[in-house]
């Protein structure tokens, strides 16, 4: 069990480069590939031979955040390529992916995908752009030039005494549950996408016996799968936080096409200072069969204000 206190440290990140890993594992790389072989050292996007090149690449969305798992990547290489180098910019090395099948719709070329996950701890340049590079090669060891692929880094965060915050990769319909530490209706107190506080947004000073509802739900992204792109739902404590035992959950309302879902829930105190607690987890189809009522969702974190 947790209790929000100021000053409380991020829970969960991963500490590269103390614990004494192998540098040739791959376990120090912010950022990672399921399978492939690593090669420690930056990957080289100096000019080489000028093919093989890589055709495209395809991610579904660019939009990440920090420590999302079994990121989906693909693309297509050109004829004679045998495997791809993956790198993400500054990272202590980079990956082989080795290429799998003809190219349906390119004769000549094959394609290749790879699932991947960036730590935590995957720092991002300005509107937290981050570069990954690919170059095809072949047999023989002919590298061509590099491709650049952009992707986003995002770090969404509110305003609010208490903020807790939800938001996933792709565009499915999640939605954040929040229960509150008091007995309500049904003997559950319970601010979630479909059923919202009733106070207006902003309230201010109410007491601990009126304000179970002083919290409010800010956003139901993707609902019904109405796609809005984006995939952020905040439940925001303006000013007064009821105090007690708090149970966040995550429902997966419906994939709505996707094959998955990698979500993070956060907690931030104190306008936004400090981020308390997070927690991570992927929703699949087993998850959208469940009822999607009141009490629904997969129990992400547990806290004591």
């Amino acid at each position: 069990m947790r209790r929000l206190a100021p000053g409380f440290a991020v829970s969960g990140l991963l500490c590269l480069g103390c614990s004494g890993a192998d540098p040739s594992s791959g376990q120090q790389a912010l950022f990672r590939i399921q399978g492939a072989q690593y090669i420690p050292g930056p990957i080289d996007t100096g000019d080489r031979d000028p093919t093989p090149v890589v055709s495209n690449i395809s991610t579904a969305n660019n939009d990440l955040f920090p420590g999302v798992a079994s990121k989906k990547i693909s693309g297509s290489v050109g004829p004679k390529s045998t495997a791809v180098l993956v790198g993400l910019q500054g990272d202590v090395g980079h990956w082989v992916v080795p290429v799998q099948d003809p190219d349906q719709i390119t004769v000549g070329n094959y394609t290749f995908s790879f699932s991947a996950s960036f730590s935590p701890l995957t720092p991002a340049g300005d509107a937290g752009n981050l570069l990954l590079a690919f170059r095809a090669t072949t047999r023989d060891g002919q590298v061509g030039p590099a491709k650049w692929q952009q992707m986003t880094m995002d770090q969404p965060r509110v305003a609010g005494a208490l903020v807790i915050s939800l938001d996933w990769d792709t565009e499915a319909d999640l939605d954040l549950h929040v229960q509150l530490p008091s007995d309500g209706d049904a003997g559950v107190n319970e601010i979630w996408s479909r059923k919202p506080s009733g106070l207006p947004f902003g309230t201010v000073g109410a007491s601990v016996d009126s304000g179970m509802q002083a919290g409010y739900l800010d956003f139901d992204s993707n609902s019904m799968c109405v796609i809005d792109g984006r995939r952020l739902e905040n439940v925001i404590f303006p000013d007064t936080v009821p105090s007690g035992r708090y149970i966040v959950r995550v429902d997966t309302f419906s994939l709505c096409a996707e094959a998955t879902a990698r979500w993070r829930v956060r907690v931030f105190a104190n306008n936004g200072d400090d981020s308390v607690l997070q927690a991570f987890g992927q929703s699949t189809d087993i998850d959208t069969r469940f009822s999607h009522g009141q009490g629904a969702g997969v129990q992400a974190l547990v806290f004591d204000n």
